[in-house]
């Protein structure tokens, strides 16, 4: 296992990260839709995850990585997410988890590979 990393997304994240005009970006439209703020998206979301596997792959993420992911749990402007990795024995696939720590619930689950050409 890789040790977890944590990442604060904030409402100003959420709209810097998002294109604008829907409810990822506008309050308005979040409230519109009966959301409760600002939704994150969950490539978003799997940013720390991502920056995980990078340290451990390097360019062979970059260059030969296969990730599936299954977004499981909304996160919102103002709530902090934890990624979890872990590696196989032998280094070459990996498992991950993104935590909603303010909820305390699952925000996205997958699985990552990186093949030799």
């Amino acid at each position: 296992m890789t040790n977890p990393r944590r990442l604060l997304i904030t409402d100003d994240l959420v709209r810097v990260y998002s294109r604008r005009g829907n409810f990822h970006s506008e309050a308005d439209d979040a409230v519109a839709l009966g959301l409760p703020g600002l939704v994150a998206q969950g490539t978003q979301v799997c940013g720390p995850a991502y920056a995980l596997l990078l340290e451990a792959w390097g360019e062979d993420l970059l260059a030969h990585g296969e990730i599936e992911l299954r977004f499981v749990g909304m996160v919102l402007g103002g709530q902090e997410v934890e990624a979890r990795v872990d590696l196989d024995p032998h280094g070459d696939t990996a498992s991950l988890t993104v935590e909603n720590l303010t909820t305390g619930s699952t925000a996205a689950i997958g699985t990552a590979a990186r093949r030799t050409p």
